[in-house]
């Protein structure tokens, strides 16, 4: 019999959790534990032969992570998902799984930092080389382009990291099926919530939990969600040899973040208009980039393939100076690397991690100097507008 779906919330709060434990508890228990007893020699080999449901060592299983991965697998709507220790852990996995030495990967040039480096570290030693297109080139053309019989996947953000451009997610699918490759996005700024790629016929989602489903800065992981094969490679070959395990305590707190999504998304979200909007009109802002703003180049794509447009906002600033001067003049917003928590973080990653270098290298390396980056958190929008307002006095 078919399970009937529900709303969003409805799933958020009840998904993956039906089974029920032990005295019925009203929130999942943490099975803080490495290893699991059996009764004796026949159950143990049943289990571990995977003939009887059962646990082994949390390294490979656990009660606790198993409930966050049914959630999550619920809410993008795939058959299964794994947990692991951190974003770039999942990112790693699933690209280690799916290439071989000599494969080609085709990635958008907008990602995260972090995949940038995996790339050009690790990709490059197994002589994977990385093929780049830029969200802002007609990707009809572009990509197609850059497919060879090597190609064996195509990987991007949407919206990005910290360009927030947008890609569309069925011109993707599209193009990878055409040419059976693998389609990989990482869904992190936009969360199930507002966009569900496998919906759209990407193959794999990945997301850092870190951000907006942990939503309050308290814990590290991350998780993918695609086809109950492709889950189950992942889980035999990546999670077992690697051993980039999620812990319990944090799939806890993943699965607390998780029943309050949809109610701190909507916030962020309406949040990050109202800034968008007076930055906007401020004449020392030198633009604006937030997918909700009519003259964003993908406005119209976004609109059609998200519920809302994010909670993130990007700007521009003259100088690094002007920068430093903006930030350094913050009172209630924080300055951090991290993003999707109840404070509202900025960023200039030039002035945080390229201070020693010039504005044009900062550029070769992807990086637009004078961008600040703006995570919107759960404060009242209108006093992180007159914290702004009062920082760009100094600018």
């Amino acid at each position: 019999m078919k399970k009937k779906r529900y709303g969003f919330g409805t799933e958020a709060v009840h998904g993956g959790e039906e089974k029920g434990f032990l005295y019925n508890p009203a929130s999942t228990p943490i099975y803080q534990t490495s290893t699991f007893f059996f009764s004796d020699m026949q159950e143990a080999a049943e289990v571990n032969q995977g003939r009887k449901e059962g646990f082994v060592y949390t390294r490979i299983g656990n009660p606790t992570i198993k409930a966050f991965e049914d959630k999550m697998a619920i809410l993008e709507g795939g058959e299964a998902a794994q947990a692991f220790s951190s974003g770039m852990a999942a990112i790693s996995a699933v690209l280690l799984e799916i290439l071989r030495p000599g494969d080609e990967i085709i990635s958008s040039s907008h990602i995260y930092g972090g995949a940038r480096s995996f790339f050009d570290n690790i990709l490059r030693k197994l002589d994977c080389p990385v093929r780049y297109f830029s969200p802002l080139e007609d990707l009809k053309k572009k990509i197609p382009a850059l497919i060879t019989k090597k190609t064996r996947l195509i990987f991007f953000e949407t919206p990005s990291n910290p360009e927030l451009s947008i890609i569309d997610l069925k011109l993707i699918s599209g193009i990878a099926r055409k040419h059976k490759i693998v389609s990989v996005i990482d869904n992190t700024f936009a969360t199930p919530y507002l966009q569900r790629p496998l919906v759209s016929g990407i193959d794999c989602v990945i997301h850092s939990a870190t951000k907006y489903i942990g939503g309050h800065g308290d814990a590290i992981g991350g998780v993918v969600a695609g086809s109950g094969d492709f889950i189950a490679r992942l889980r035999k070959n990546m999670l077992l040899n690697l051993g980039a395990c999620a812990s319990p305590f944090n799939a806890w707190l993943f699965l607390r973040g998780l029943k309050t999504l949809h109610v701190r998304m909507e916030h962020h979200c309406r949040s990050a208009e109202k800034i968008a909007d007076f930055l906007k009109r401020h004449p020392k802002v030198k633009g604006v980039l937030f997918p909700g703003l009519k003259d964003h180049p993908g406005h119209a794509v976004a609109k059609r393939q998200m519920s809302a447009f994010g909670g993130m906002v990007s700007f521009g600033l003259p100088g690094r100076s002007s920068c430093r001067r903006f930030i350094d003049n913050l009172h209630i917003c924080r300055l951090g690397v991290s993003l999707g928590d109840t404070e509202t973080i900025v960023l200039n990653s030039a002035l945080m991690f390229h201070s020693e270098i010039s504005d044009a290298a900062c550029r070769r390396l992807g990086i637009e100097p004078t961008l600040i980056r703006i995570s919107t958190g759960l404060e009242d929008p209108e006093d992180i507008i007159e914290d702004m307002k009062t920082a760009l006095k100094a600018v």
